[in-house]
């Protein structure tokens, strides 16, 4: 049941307000112009923007703001564009993923792919996940953590504690299910959406987060993303996104220099395979360079680096074990990058960015 005041939302194809449906009026609605798309007994809601051209229906109090889930209503053109093949990918691979339990918590069925969960490692990365939080407004009305997934960890949960309300935007449905679950101690408002053309107003959240999202999108894409994030951000907060350098990584390149060899040629391999094979999805992935995000924005000057984390699971398996002083080594690693957190944002493979977006 939608709750919450819907003059933030807009919609993504004509940036016009939007207008809440009832059951009744959404189930005539689609019983004129859909054709076997919408199952009535799904939707308990909708919106209509002010042109009367889409329809954007409520699943499961998910609003599908997505583009591709929109009906068209209105005569003449239907003026969606098609999804470009590199986020196609990163669409059907979040849509066709598994989820499993993790301390009461559903997560990504590929987490320990990426996350080193053994108990060696816990503290130090546990710290890690709790670092974007400092670089964001202590409190607020909206929260928006752009490209949210399920909020698989505790410590992404608490991330928004001291905000009212937390909008979590996903490209996946069933993503932003598992966040309904996960996140039930506050306010919540789940939108499926797109990170390059978000459906909120501008000038509306008084937080932006974006956590290990920015990469997978197309490069070209990304400067798109960022500017939009910049837009619904209120005057006078600050958006943080965490993002990966990989082979821009200076600390990497020299601690894991033929894996990092490894890696980059199966990273070019894999572009070419996944345009020549069809196969099951798998995610795009691009990093820029630090220089790129300060060539690039008309508000370069209000962007900052800051250390996240400054290794990935690939040192920690090679370089951390508890048998030979893991956690010391760790420890000391995680005291420097406290110290010196710009110094390591600018070597290290994680680096939050934090765009300071003034009045």
């Amino acid at each position: 049941m939608i709750d919450f005041n819907t003059s933030i939302l807009q919609c993504p194809i004509t940036k016009e307000a939007l207008q809440l449906l009832t059951k009744k009026e959404v189930e005539q609605l689609i019983k004129t112009y859909d054709n076997n798309f919408l199952k009535i007994e799904n939707i308990t809601e909708g919106f209509i923007n002010a042109s009367n051209t889409y329809f954007y229906p409520v699943f499961e109090d998910v609003i599908l703001l997505l583009p591709v889930y929109a009906l068209f209503i209105g005569k003449g053109e239907d003026n969606r564009g098609k999804m470009a093949f590199d986020k196609e990918r990163v669409f059907k691979y979040y849509n066709e993923i598994n989820y499993s339990t993790k301390n009461s918590i559903k997560i990504y069925e590929d987490s320990p792919k990426w996350v080193d969960f053994r108990e060696v490692s816990e503290e130090y990365i546990r710290n890690s996940f709790t670092k974007a939080k400092q670089y964001l407004k202590p409190s607020g009305e909206y929260m928006l953590d752009i490209a949210s997934g399920p909020i698989g960890l505790k410590e992404y949960i608490d991330l928004s504690e001291n905000y009212e309300v937390r909008i979590c935007i996903d490209i996946s449905v069933n993503a932003l299910i598992q966040a309904k679950q996960n996140y039930t101690h506050k306010k919540g408002i789940f939108i499926c959406g797109d990170i390059t053309n978000i459906p909120l107003k501008d000038n509306t959240c008084d937080a932006v987060l974006s956590q290990h999202t920015l990469y997978h999108i197309p490069k070209d894409e990304q400067k798109k993303a960022v500017n939009e994030m910049y837009r619904v951000a209120k005057p006078d907060t600050k958006i943080a996104i965490v993002y990966s350098l990989f082979f821009h990584s200076l600390f990497l390149n020299i601690t894991l220099f033929p894996l990092q060899l490894y890696r980059i040629a199966r990273h070019i391999a894999g572009k070419v395979y996944v345009r020549l094979v069809s196969s099951k999805p798998r995610l795009y992935f691009y990093p820029h360079s630090l220089g790129w995000f300060k060539r690039n924005f008309e508000f370069s000057n209000k962007i900052e680096f800051y250390c996240w984390r400054s290794t990935n699971k690939y040192f920690l398996d090679v370089y951390v074990h508890q048998r030979l002083g893991g956690k010391t080594l760790l420890k000391w690693i995680r005291q420097s990058e406290d110290k010196h957190p710009k110094f390591w944002g600018r070597i290290g493979e994680y680096p939050v960015i934090v765009i300071n977006k003034s009045k």
